[in-house]
């Protein structure tokens, strides 16, 4: 199980990566372009903000793996080992609850308000080229929220599956971390 974690962990990292890339150089020459040239090209803001909402959601699972995200470690270590394991499963469980109900109106949110094209492809692609272009819909950028928190839940979801083990097993809920701080720089 761990080693599935960290294989997602490794592709988002992946994907955020290449967002990142793609953002920084569409920031550059558009710089460059704007303050070299006087000139600047009509989507690059678009795209960079898109571009940084996306990364927002899903850089959330790698700061809760890298325990950036606030919690409370202490009191739960602090704890005996199985009340340790208890508050563990349950702020998972309370987070998966919040992670649901945020999805979902993520979802609600991009159905209702997701049909109206993106302004700059509108722009690009159906006045510049005529009505017969497909044009993208702005519910492909609402859609981070929904995709990037299912996969925020189901990071949450294989720590509960690991934590139950080690309920069974008399591991400590520091252990999941450690061993996968130790898997990671081993």
């Amino acid at each position: 199980m761990l080693a599935l974690r960290r294989l997602f962990d490794a592709v988002v990292s992946r994907i955020l990566i290449w967002m990142l890339i793609v953002l920084l150089a569409v920031m550059t020459v558009q710089i460059v372009l704007r303050y070299g040239f006087s000139s600047s090209l009509i989507w690059a803001e678009e795209v960079c903000r898109y571009l940084l909402v996306w990364v927002s959601f899903l850089a959330a699972i790698l700061a809760y793996e890298r325990g950036e995200i606030a919690s409370v470690p202490m009191f739960r270590d602090a704890l005996p080992r199985k009340a340790g394991l208890v508050l563990a499963l349950f702020a998972n469980a309370c987070g998966l609850v919040l992670l649901a109900v945020l999805i979902w109106y993520g979802l609600v949110y991009a159905n209702r308000l997701g049909s109206s094209p993106i302004p700059a492809m509108q722009f690009l692609l159906g006045d510049l080229f005529g009505p017969g272009l497909p044009i993208p819909k702005v519910y492909w950028v609402y859609l981070a929220l929904p995709v990037g928190l299912s996969l925020f839940a189901l990071r949450l979801a294989v720590d509960i599956i690991l934590y139950a083990r080690m309920w069974s097993t008399g591991g400590y809920a520091a252990d999941l971390r450690d061993a996968g701080e130790i898997e990671a720089h081993g």
